[in-house]
């Protein structure tokens, strides 16, 4: 199992230039203890998330860094161009010397994106699928001619071409036909960190029963934060757990979905509590899920301390786990 950070580029004091700068330094600082990925959301009018040019900020990333890989989680497809998105994918994966993972995603439930991007969200599955099989032909042939019922090019040659080929690509999804598609597809699958465990089990399995021995390349996402005590770690998960579940909140009651994202439930959902209590629940989700990557998202509003509990993750819990996610 290997081991990453999960990055939505929360911004607690409203400041986006300390807010990016945070999220470097974490990047690096987790490069420096040996995790293999960096992973970036993306999120649109949202000041608490502000990593809506996720590309932009990925190309950053991959000046500042040398050894770790950088992950796109994920592009929502049904607000580009593909064409500008294969462009831009190329672009890092030279930058970072091939040290990209492509993930993309339809979008969640934000209904501003899709009326702000002018994408229905009834086809915008069907336009992530579309889009998606573009931009690989994109990347593995010298000429690309399309006709789709959303996307139509002719006589296209992508200049330049990524540096990996082929592109390791994931998907972000829950729904069972996006998960046989990916597995006959050989595409990876990404859970979220809200998603009970049980959930992405079922993912896995679903991914499984369509495409028997491909791997789902698993990458998992999970809230964390790890102190001697559970009640040190509750005392400083809370605060960041009750702002995100009151957001999320929010928008489902919007929706009118009832209120969902109650906060002790992301907590019993989360990496939270003492060192032990954190092994343990990795444990559970090496067992049960079996992960190609653990994605850890530093659960406190206190970027020392998320760097603080992302360093105790290497040095006492990671070791204390299956001897494959060991650092080698």
């Amino acid at each position: 199992m290997r081991l990453g950070v999960f990055c939505t580029y929360e911004n607690p004091l409203d400041d986006y230039v300390k807010c990016f700068q945070a999220q470097t330094r974490l990047v690096q600082h987790v490069e420096s203890l040996g995790f293999e990925e960096a992973w970036v959301a993306e999120h649109h009018f949202n000041p608490d998330a502000a990593s809506p040019s996720i590309l932009v900020l990925l190309a950053w990333l991959a000046g500042v860094t040398k050894t770790i890989r950088l992950g796109s989680a994920a592009v929502l497809l049904p607000f580009r161009n593909p064409i500008q998105v294969a462009e831009d994918v190329a672009s890092i994966d030279i930058l970072s010397g091939g040290r990209f993972d492509f993930g993309v995603a339809k979008g969640g439930p934000f209904p501003l994106q899709n009326k702000h991007f002018h994408a229905d969200k009834d086809v915008s599955r069907d336009m992530t699928i579309e889009a998606l099989e573009l931009i690989e032909r994109l990347f593995a042939e010298e000429e690309v001619t399309f006709s789709g019922q959303y996307y139509q090019v002719e006589s296209v040659r992508l200049a330049p071409k990524p540096l990996q080929n082929p592109m390791p690509v994931w998907i972000a999804t829950t729904t069972p036909e996006a998960i046989r598609y990916a597995a006959k597809k050989g595409i990876g699958v990404m859970g979220g960190s809200p998603f009970p465990l049980q959930k992405v089990v079922d993912i896995v399995e679903t991914y499984r029963a369509a495409a028997p021995g491909v791997d789902p390349r698993l990458a998992l996402a999970r809230f964390y934060f790890a102190a001697p005590t559970r009640e040190q770690a509750l005392a400083e998960a809370q605060p960041f757990i009750a702002r995100f579940s009151e957001r999320m909140r929010g928008i489902f009651m919007a929706q009118g979905k009832g209120p969902g994202f109650d906060a002790d439930g992301v907590i019993a959902r989360s990496l939270i509590g003492s060192y032990d209590e954190v092994i343990a629940q990795a444990r559970e989700i090496q067992a049960r899920a079996a992960p190609r990557a653990l994605l850890l998202k530093p659960a406190s509003l206190d970027a020392d301390k998320n760097l603080k509990t992302l360093t105790d993750f290497a040095r006492i819990i990671r070791p204390a786990l299956a001897p494959s996610a060991s650092v080698a």
